[in-house]
């Protein structure tokens, strides 16, 4: 299983490392009904569940679909879901055979019913609200009755708009600003519905398909492909600027310090791209109202071509300039996503010296498979930095480490295994139950740890997948302290991508279970930390768990393994003393305020009226103006990480101190405890 993984993953690194897009490269082929009965047939044979496809299926697959186009039920009439509805327990039978008239059919029946909301919404701003009337909005439309027909459909769309409006008003615009502004965002998305391809709809209609099964397997354009690719290797070639759309322009949002757009100099934010033209003397093809994939595509390009760019910049006159630049596409390196490091010192009560404790940051499990392939003893990965990075500490003699990985949300498996295999003797890292059932323990590749010292793992709800077996094997190896959020995210699933034929692009499909050495599944439930901080995440609807179609949690046969230490008996002395900083501690006490308040009042609200958003704006000022003066509270707290410790980090150290301390036999000091 594991080595099927890993080929299926460089072999797709290897055609995506080649791929590029200058201006007249190739079209994607277009997705027939053949191609669509081949592609379900591909994913049935290898989806974990290995449930067929029947009418059960079926309906879920027709409200996805549904839902792709009108999650709040603001643009279909009821008369038209009725006529979908039909065919709700027939698509498992049309798809097999090749139909997808039933897309279109879907998909024209919106731009009708868009249009129709497209000369209301015109009508309505032109009019305007009477925001001092109190109303009554629906929070959550998801299930809500759609609309019975066109007067219906407007009442609830003026409702929409006013809620919308006094949002904008209440962030400081005027309500001609505000009208302005949701014009803009209208027309955007009405536009990109507009400007579905051909195989636009039909992705739509696969994906509403696979997500029927679970919701990390999809349909992955050519485009889509590359993306992931470039994700993975942090690193692409292009001119070196981030890209929006708006309002029918491609806009420059940043430029990427390095890259070539910023050697060049000319670009900068804000600038609008009309035109783009490939190498020295190609002709200038008009990019305005194009979609920004399809932009971004002939503005890629390999390394050492040139691309030319006419762009508009805004100016004190009345008239904007058109400007041309030639820029010669290089290699961008995304640093944001590497792995960085720094030593913190920490005091030690009744130490002459403070503890000096090293903080790796891993955003995600990266790895450049193409590079492995060509060069192995010299290629980028999560797991190869991380041990740089741990080497320097134990040069600069820490005495522990805080491996953090709030927020990543996973990557490669097998830099998950190597990284956990950092800190660990040889055994078993995580266990992976295939579509047969068989269970293949995933072992710790290296013989020795590198770094042995005292570690603790930071984590939060959105840590998922990979940073969930790196934090559940050394959970269950007794290896390190676990600190964060309630649980992470929950995703224990194995996705494979099949490439395939005909440059069709790929399809990722969940294949395989992960499960902790101690035998419980990561799916669903996540790991939960030894020690809990106080969160908003902990009472929000956040992970698997909350995620349509998701596959359940379970477990298998416990691995065999040594243990590395016994960390049960001193973890309720370390969760206690938290509790008590906790307790005293000025942010944690906001947060906890702020957590009262969400359950009290917010957490499942279905309704709220215009009033309380008010009343609530008006609350978030007087918060956010005493955080400002008195330094306390989770804005202040925000505002301080650049130059100092966040909160939830500093408690993290807090622990780990007292971890060395008892270890080391020293005595702990006493915590005051806090009021309130």
């Amino acid at each position: 299983m594991y080595r099927t993984l890993r080929i299926a993953s460089i072999l797709l690194a290897v055609l995506l490392a080649t791929a590029c897009s200058p201006l007249g490269a190739q079209a994607a082929p277009e997705l027939t009904g053949d191609h669509v009965a081949s592609i379900t047939r591909m994913f049935l044979r290898n989806h974990f569940s290995r449930i067929g496809f029947d009418d059960a299926h079926s309906d879920e697959m027709m409200t996805r679909y549904l839902s792709r186009f009108d999650p709040g039920h603001y643009y279909f009439l009821r008369g038209d879901i009725a006529e979908f509805r039909r065919y709700s327990n027939s698509l498992d039978d049309h798809i097999r055979r090749g139909r997808i008239d039933t897309a279109f059919l879907i998909y024209e029946r919106f731009l009708h019913r868009m249009k129709e909301r497209e000369k209301y919404i015109a009508e309505a701003l032109e009019k305007g609200f009477d925001l001092a009337k109190d109303e009554t909005f629906l929070l959550d439309r998801e299930n809500a009755p759609y609309p019975e027909d066109e007067e219906d459909a407007r009442r609830l769309f003026r409702k929409k708009l006013k809620m919308e409006m006094l949002e904008l008003t209440l962030r400081g615009q005027s309500q001609e600003q505000a009208a302005e502004s949701l014009r803009k965002r209208y027309r955007s998305q009405h536009f990109r519905f507009k400007r579905y391809t051909h195989n636009d709809v039909v992705t739509a209609y696969i994906n509403a398909f696979t997500s029927a099964y679970d919701p990390h397997s999809a349909y992955m354009s050519p485009d889509d492909l590359e993306n992931f690719n470039i994700s993975m290797r942090l690193s692409l070639e292009g001119i070196g600027a981030t890209l929006r759309w708006e309002d029918g322009y491609t806009v420059i949002s940043s430029i990427i310090p390095g890259g070539a757009a910023a050697r060049q100099g000319d670009l900068q934010p804000e600038d609008r791209i009309v035109a783009v033209a490939e190498g020295e003397s190609g002709a200038m093809e008009d990019v305005t109202n194009q979609r920004l994939i399809d932009v971004v595509k002939l503005i890629r390009g390999p390394r050492g071509t040139t691309v030319r760019l006419a762009f508009l910049r805004k100016g004190t006159g009345l008239v904007e300039k058109r400007h041309e630049v030639a820029i010669v596409r290089d290699k961008i390196n995304l640093t944001e996503g590497e792995a960085t490091a720094r030593i913190i010192e920490r005091a030690g009560p009744g130490r002459a010296r403070a503890y000096r404790i090293g903080v790796i940051k891993l955003p995600s499990f990266y790895v450049d498979f193409a590079q492995r392939s060509a060069n192995p003893a010299n290629y980028k990965s999560a797991a190869r930095d991380v041990e740089k990075l741990l080497k320097g500490f134990i040069s600069d003699r820490v005495d522990g480490v805080v491996l953090d990985l709030r927020s990543n949300g996973g990557g490669g498996l097998d830099e998950a295994v190597k990284l956990a295999g950092l800190f660990l003797n040889s055994g078993p890292v995580v266990l992976v139950k295939d579509v047969r059932g068989r269970i293949n323990p995933y072992h710790n590749p290296h013989s020795h740890p590198v770094y042995r010292g005292h570690l603790t793992v930071l984590v939060n709800r959105y840590s998922a997948s990979a940073s969930e077996i790196v934090a559940g094997a050394l959970q269950d190896y007794g290896r390190a302290i676990v600190v964060g959020d309630r649980a992470t995210f929950g995703k224990g699933t194995v996705q494979n991508i099949i490439t395939l034929p005909r440059g069709l692009g790929g399809l990722k499909t969940t294949v395989a279970k992960f499960y902790r050495p101690g035998s419980s599944s990561t799916q669903n439930r996540g790991v939960e930390p030894d020690i809990v901080l106080p969160s908003l995440n902990n009472h929000l609807d956040i992970g698997e768990s909350a995620l349509k179609n998701a596959l359940p949690w379970d477990t298998v046969q416990r691995a065999s393994f040594k243990p590395w230490g016994e960390l049960d008996a001193i973890i309720p002395v370390l969760r206690e003393r938290s509790r008590l900083r906790v307790s005293a501690d000025d942010y944690f006490r906001r947060v906890g305020r702020e957590v009262k308040e969400y359950v009290r009042s917010k957490k499942d609200r279905k309704a709220v009226t215009l009033r309380q958003l008010v009343e609530e704006s008006e609350q978030s000022k007087r918060d956010a103006k005493e955080a400002a003066q008195g330094g306390t509270g989770a804005a202040a707290a925000e505002k301080q990480t650049a130059t100092k410790v966040d909160p939830t980090l500093g408690e993290t150290l807090n622990v780990l101190v007292d971890h060395i301390q008892l270890q080391s036999g020293d005595s702990l000091p006493a915590i005051a405890t806090g009021q309130g």
